[in-house]
């Protein structure tokens, strides 16, 4: 059956309606940067230009992304809620070579005054409550906590995540919980995962708790804490975070401290991070820089070197800019 003009015009009024309706945004991160990350410098490589989605994400300070997420009031005071967002684009433009094209973010939630609920792909409840304890955003290429294996966020994305982000009922603070059932995993002893963290913040300061219980029988429980005081001049930041026993299939623990300042529109901060397990004894620091130059747009420079126990050190460093969109 052929269509009348009319009808097909009306159809496309009615979609283009719908699409605006669900207020959708287009959005992303470009990084671009000239430098090498400590990975490199332990493989001995030169430095190079990159893109915050080199090398599995490993390099400069962000990752080089594009999402696209969406609202829609489903009535009763509910609205519907996703995200869609792309591994790391790489310098030749490839996505997340040979993984998920939407590795970062892929959920459905709906929210309304009994809070939020997400399903799917997503961060973890561990990075979402601890990520703002990280100065420097979880460098890419040389972020202390990272490569010690002692960041408060140390848990990474999960799939088949199911959330609940509670309402605030007081003043500075707020909450939220995970489960990831372990459903048909082929993982040898798979577990659900249970989660929860809960951040408080009032004047200058602020402090966050964070749990996560062990994935399979032979891995470990995680658990964080982190707390920041503004001190005007200067802001300061302490951690510690706790990943288990490596000898029992953990990933150590160790503590974490900060500082970070402003001088001329120029921040200016380091980062320190130990790993005191005996299996994994290691330390880490880092001093970045960054401003914005333009609106979205911002500067930044970094240097940060890694020492592990008996094994290969590393300096990173990188030099870039940042566009957010």
């Amino acid at each position: 059956m052929q269509l009348k003009p009319s009808i097909v015009v009306g159809a496309l009024m009615l979609g283009a309606a719908a699409t605006a309706h669900a207020q959708m945004t287009i959005y992303g991160l470009v990084d671009m940067s000239y430098g090498k990350s400590i990975a490199d410098d332990q493989a001995n490589l030169k430095a190079d230009i990159h893109s915050g989605g080199d090398d599995g994400s490993n390099q400069g300070n962000s990752t080089t992304r594009v999402g696209i997420k969406g609202s829609t009031d489903v009535g009763s005071g509910v609205k519907a809620n996703f995200k869609f967002e792309t591994g790391g684009i790489t310098s030749s433009g490839e996505v997340n070579p040979g993984g998920a094209f939407f590795a970062r973010q892929a959920w459905l939630g709906l929210s309304g005054a009994f809070g939020e609920v997400r399903v799917g792909r997503q961060d973890s409840v561990p990075f979402q409550t601890m990520i703002d304890y990280d100065f420097n955003g979880a460098s890419n290429g040389v972020s202390a906590l990272g490569y010690t294996g002692v960041g408060p966020w140390a848990r990474g994305r999960q799939s088949r995540s199911v959330q609940y982000i509670a309402p605030t009922f007081v003043a500075g603070l707020s909450a939220q919980a995970g489960v990831v059932v372990k459903g048909n995993s082929t993982v040898p002893g798979a577990k659900d995962v249970l989660s929860a963290g809960v951040k408080y913040g009032t004047g200058p300061f602020s402090a966050a708790v964070t749990f996560q219980t062990k994935s399979t029988s032979t891995s470990k429980d995680f658990a964080a804490v982190a707390g920041t005081w503004d001190f005007k001049i200067a802001k300061v930041v302490l951690g510690y975070a706790d990943g288990g026993k490596v000898s029992a299939g953990g990933t150590g623990a160790g503590p974490s401290v900060g500082a970070m300042t402003t001088l001329a529109g120029i921040n200016i901060g380091v980062l320190a991070a130990q790993n005191t397990d005996s299996g994994a004894k290691s330390k880490a620091a880092e001093v970045f820089v960054n401003k914005e130059i333009f609106k979205s747009t911002y500067a930044y420079g970094e240097v940060g070197q890694f020492k592990p126990n008996g094994g290969v050190s590393g300096t990173g460093y990188a030099a870039g800019v940042i566009f957010v969109f």
